[in-house]
């Protein structure tokens, strides 16, 4: 690729720190936003049980942290979980991990900006708004600029402003909590840890603990910022652990709240209502706290949508340079230091695919297909992570059974019991989701197949040295120690 002399042709290196890499675990969890979506989802299983399912749901997410965490030991790139995968499977499913995650973070940034249309709707009328049904379109299209912009300028500057409000997020949720908890009207209660609280007993608490787990399982995110973090092994598996315990502590908290807030006999009526979490902040604190939640819950979706930008563009920025994907996609601001083309494209993707989405199916409709793609795109990126880390370590001599195969293992059964529950029985429009994303990862196996005949240098070189990184040489902390990888 021709590059002029005054465009870099690697991400910065050594260009965030511990907090930083912190900031983009936390974000991508979005706590506002899934006190509104994620929690309401996960009631809809668990109902009175709800606050045992974010404390199974937790246990959980360390499982689902296993895989990224022994990785990062060994390993870290700005291709996150396609390099992993391409280090021990070899590039093609590398790269076939690398589709899932894109296609994860990009239907999520579209579900995100469809959820705000939908969030609009719910909350205008309470204020006395009248909107015009055409206005959704718009706020469809608007609702990207911030993180577009943001993840534009820089990586160290959208990740200090999502590490304050991050921060500002939780200690809202945790205000909150307190006031329900110590409430003289609130009847606190250990009943919410049965399980026959659940609906249909222990297999409702069960799927109920995997939404919730899934939930707060985005701290994942970090991982991505391999060839920008400073003494990144490190920095990495400190934040994944910090990032997820943080939200798990609080999840389980919050969702203790709001149950007994609500009333843990009535959580089917919680389950089926729009946003019922603000609707307890408006009985507990009033109007104008709703208000303020309001306007960080928007917040909090800026910056799932500034830690999703960042995921889907270091990906996309590892397959350029591969020459896997159009060469245009690599480019890196002379000034800024960022992926510029893919950041602009990522929103313009995300824009598309929202307002498609929503002329075709309508509002509702399309955030249920949206998140449920996101969500199969999490599942099959998982399972090849956890694929990939049993292959990566069976040649080790320092094997350790449980971190790198029960583990593993465990967390492959849980991803298909919850491919099972969610998809099954196949209705529309939610079976257009798993349809969806497994024809995205075929043709990209064929297309990777097709690239690969075409190439005139070795393939398995050039594709395991992209997917480490952007830069033109191996970076110094990407491979510690040498792993043997079979060719394609």
């Amino acid at each position: 690729m021709t590059r002029s002399k005054s465009q870099p042709s690697s991400l910065p290196r050594d260009a965030v720190n511990f907090w930083h890499v912190l900031a983009q675990g936390l974000i991508s969890n979005g706590p506002l936003a899934s006190m509104v979506a994620a929690l309401t989802a996960a009631t809809g299983y668990a109902l009175g049980a709800l606050p045992l399912a974010y404390l199974l749901g937790g246990l959980m997410v360390f499982l689902w942290i296993n895989t990224p965490y022994q990785f990062s030991k060994k390993l870290a790139g700005a291709g996150g979980m396609a390099y992993f995968v391409g280090r021990s499977m070899g590039g093609r499913w590398g790269y076939l991990a690398g589709v899932a995650y894109v296609v994860y973070y990009a239907a999520l940034l579209a579900t995100n900006i469809v959820f705000f249309s939908l969030l609009v709707q719910s909350v205008a009328p309470q204020l006395g708004w009248h909107v015009p049904a055409g206005m959704t379109y718009i706020f469809t299209i608007l609702f990207v600029i911030p993180s577009t912009i943001l993840t534009y300028l820089g990586v160290r500057s959208s990740l200090n402003y999502g590490v304050i409000t991050a921060l500002i997020e939780m200690v809202m949720l945790m205000i909150l909590s307190a006031v329900i908890i110590f409430s003289p009207h609130t009847v606190n209660t250990t009943a919410v840890y049965h399980p026959s609280l659940a609906a249909h007993g222990i297999s409702g608490l069960a799927v109920g603990a995997l939404v919730a787990s899934f939930g707060m399982s985005g701290s994942t995110a970090a991982v991505y910022l391999g060839a920008e973090a400073k003494t990144a092994h490190r920095t990495i598996r400190a934040a994944l652990y910090l990032a997820s315990g943080l939200v798990v502590l609080m999840f389980i908290i919050v969702s203790y709240s709001l149950t007994v807030g609500w009333g843990y006999l009535h959580m089917s009526q919680f389950a089926q209502s729009s946003i019922p979490g603000l609707l307890i902040v408006q009985h507990y604190l009033g109007l104008k706290a709703e208000f303020l939640f309001v306007l960080f819950v928007l917040n909090s979706l800026i910056g799932m949508n500034v830690a999703s930008t960042i995921v889907v563009t270091r990906i996309t920025l590892t397959f350029a340079h591969s020459d896997l994907w159009p060469k245009f996609l690599g480019r890196i601001h002379p000034k800024y230091q960022t992926p510029y083309a893919a950041v602009l494209t990522v929103g313009a993707v995300a824009v598309l695919g929202g307002l498609l989405a929503e002329s075709i199916l309508g509002l509702s409709n399309a955030f249920l297909v949206l998140i449920l793609i996101a969500t199969m795109g999490e599942f099959l990126g998982h399972a090849l992570g956890n694929v990939g880390l049993l292959k990566f370590y069976d040649r080790s001599a320092r094997y350790h059974v449980i971190a790198y195969g029960i583990l593993p293992a465990l967390s492959l059964v849980l991803i298909a019991f919850g491919v099972f529950f969610t998809f099954y029985p196949p209705i529309v429009p939610a079976v257009y989701a798993p349809i969806i994303m497994i024809g995205s990862l075929v043709l990209s196996y064929f297309h990777y197949g097709y690239h690969s005949r075409k190439r005139s240098q070795p393939l398995r070189e050039t594709v395991l040295l992209h997917f480490s990184s952007d830069h033109s040489e191996p970076l110094p902390n990407v491979v510690e120690e040498k792993i043997p990888v079979e060719a394609e």
